[in-house]
Formats: C-alpha cells, structure tokens, sequence
C-alpha cells in the first residue's frame, strides 16, 4: 500500500484527488493538509510517514518551495510530486533543483495522477513530455550561458546506464540489457548520485539534460 501525503490550502480539490483513490487498492491517502508547516506537524505526529507528497507550490503560512525543502532534508527517502497550476519555467526549473521527484499540472487526468505515483516509486522520477521540454530548454540554455566548461569523470559503464536510466529504464530492466544483476546496476546509480553531487535519480536526468552527458 502507498501512502500519500496530500498538501494543498484548497478543500475542494483534495476532495477531488481523495475521490481518485477511493477505488485503489494499492494506494491512498495518508495524510492531507492545507499548508506546508501544517503538513510538517502532521508528520511528526504521525506513526506511518507518506511515501509520496502530492504538494502545491503556492499556498498560506509556508508554500511548496519551502515545504519541500525541509521535507527532503528532514525526510531524504519521501518523494515530492509537485501538483500544480503554476505551468511557469521558472516554478518548474525551481522545484527540479530542489530535488522534488515529478512535477504535475492540476489538469492532469485523474490517470496521470496515478501513473505518476507509480513512476516515481519504481523510476524514482516522473515528467511528462512537457515538462521535459522545458527543462531540456532552460538547462541547455543556462549551460549555454554558463563560462565555465564543467567535465565528469564518468567511466563507460556509468554513461551507459545514466543514458538508460533518462530513458526510464528500472534497475530490473537495465540489468537485463546490460547483462549484469540489479545490485550491480543500484550499486552504479549511487556511485553516479555521488559522483554527480544530486539528490535523487530526477537530479540525475536534469543534470544530463543540462550538460549534455547523454543524449535524451
């Protein structure tokens, strides 16, 4: 069962999303709140922790920028799906290098919605290809404006599976292509988190985006 945590300061849409649930079996809400420091006492109360925050970016007393911020410091292992009307580069690129996992408009169908949550427990990130494009667009825009030449020190097999993984391969899958076990290619995906300094596997994606390691 995936618990979702639920944050946004508009009652009737988080009737709406709660209603989404109501006929999953393997997944629902956990706990909902209408801000960010509202959700944060919630979770210090609570026994059982969400394993996804679907989380507004705009909201009273602490908004999603500053609630996603603690909540990835505080709780490194809880993934963050933005879910929002802000459709704006400047909200998107902003929450992506914080480290949040996906990021959803609210006129995403109830469908997306679910198959979010689904890609970023088995992917560990989640955008569709709009939000793609934005992000490919403003980080080879701001690489492009960067003076400094940034090099990795990666080695042929770390290349290999960073590609894969930007093409939403599972550890399952890449190990089966690449012949080798799922511990190996986990073992290569925190040696690249390491070696490229990110938060999260979605750090990963941006980070080849921006500087052109794979491509996509």
């Amino acid at each position: 069962m995936i618990g979702i945590g639920l944050v946004d300061d508009h009652l009737l849409f988080r009737e709406g999303i709660k209603a989404i649930f109501q006929d999953e079996k393997h997944m629902g809400i956990l706990l909902e709140a209408s801000n960010g420091s509202e959700f944060l006492e919630a979770l210090q109360s609570s026994v059982l922790k969400p394993e996804v925050v679907l989380l507004d970016i705009r909201m009273p007393i602490m908004d999603g920028y500053e609630t996603a911020k603690i909540v990835l410091e505080k709780y490194p292992d809880m993934k963050i799906i933005v879910l929002t009307m802000h459709e704006e580069e400047r909200h998107i690129i902003k929450m992506i290098e914080l480290g949040v996992n996906g990021y959803l408009m609210k006129n995403a169908s109830p469908e997306e919605v679910i198959d979010s949550i689904r890609c970023v427990m088995e992917y560990d990130y989640y955008f569709n290809n709009k939000i793609t494009n934005i992000m490919r667009k403003v980080m080879m825009y701001k690489g492009k404006r960067t003076t400094n030449h940034i090099t990795f020190d990666l080695s042929e097999r770390e290349t290999e599976i960073l590609a894969l993984i930007c093409k939403e391969y599972t550890a399952k899958e890449i190990g089966e292509k690449l012949f080798i076990s799922y511990r190996t290619v986990e073992g290569h995906r925190k040696k690249l988190l390491a070696k490229l300094n990110v938060r999260n596997t979605a750090g990963l994606v941006v980070l080849a985006i921006k500087n052109e390691i794979v491509k996509i």
